[in-house]
């Protein structure tokens, strides 16, 4: 049995602002170290439900994240950031996925950090016409591959959207957000307990986390944060602009829709180059 594990880091315990996230902030070696040790909390947590591999795919800021020195060494680590499936990389072929660190989408009320892929382009995002952060995306992503997302770890907001839009998955809280950018942590060895038992529990029963199957084709809708993020973008032909913000576009399947996403953004951040 093959466990995927993406390890994002706003949804690390104890992280409450960019400075702890971000490659030049002054807290981000150790929130680095604690981002991976979290990490090997999933990672023992699989191994004890039967897994004989665990891949671990670094899906926050660059992608280069995780002290592999640190992590686990009965594991792969997935690193850098032009991954055909981003956070979802690795998941082909494997037979559950678990998220560390995640966190509630972009206008989320008092969540930490909250964000949808990248804070600098992304206001809103839909798939085939439902409202969808990280979590929900990767979920869909696992589907087209069989393969459920069985368990989450960030805030107590992150679990309020994962109740109410993906049920079968579990939601372990390590913090709660008192704002964007203030948190109340669990003891740390909570934390680490409870992410080892949950994703225990989650791999064993994956069959009770039921595959978020998008049917194709697939519709995305984007709403940048600025309009001359949706004017170059809209430069591609199979791209129509709905709105001063908002662009869609079509894939045949999830995975072109979601790569067609990807190139959009990557389009898009060209919008300030003069």
């Amino acid at each position: 049995m093959r466990v995927l594990i993406s390890v994002d880091m706003e949804g690390i315990a104890g992280v409450s602002y960019a400075g702890e996230v971000s490659h030049a902030g002054p807290e981000y070696t150790r929130f680095r170290r604690l981002m991976t040790d979290e990490a090997n909390a999933a990672v023992r947590g699989a191994f004890d439900a039967g897994a004989d591999s665990v891949v671990v795919n670094d899906s926050h800021n660059g992608m280069r994240n995780v002290m592999y020195e640190v992590l686990d060494d009965r594991v792969e680590l997935i690193s850098g950031y032009n991954k055909p499936l981003g956070m979802m990389e690795g998941v082909a072929g494997a037979d559950a996925a678990i998220g560390i660190g995640y966190h509630a989408w972009a206008g989320t009320a008092r969540a930490t950090l909250d964000h949808t892929i990248s804070s600098a382009q992304i206001h809103n995002l839909w798939l085939n016409g439902e409202h969808v952060g990280e979590p929900q995306l990767n979920a869909a992503l696992a589907a087209h591959y069989g393969v459920p997302l069985v368990m989450v770890s960030g805030d107590d907001k992150l679990a309020r959207q994962i109740a109410e839009t993906l049920p079968g998955t579990r939601a372990v809280i390590v913090k709660h957000a008192l704002d964007a950018t203030a948190v109340r942590t669990l003891p740390r060895r909570d934390v680490y307990t409870l992410i080892r038992q949950g994703a225990k529990d989650a791999v064993a029963n994956r069959h009770l986390s039921p595959l978020k199957t998008v049917h194709p084709p697939v519709t995305f809708q984007v709403e940048f944060k600025r309009s001359s993020q949706a004017e170059v973008a809209s430069l591609l032909p199979v791209v129509t602009r709905i709105g001063a913000r908002i662009v869609e576009v079509t894939g045949h399947d999830m995975v072109e829709g979601f790569r067609m996403v990807k190139g959009l953004m990557r389009l898009a951040s060209t919008a300030d180059i003069r």
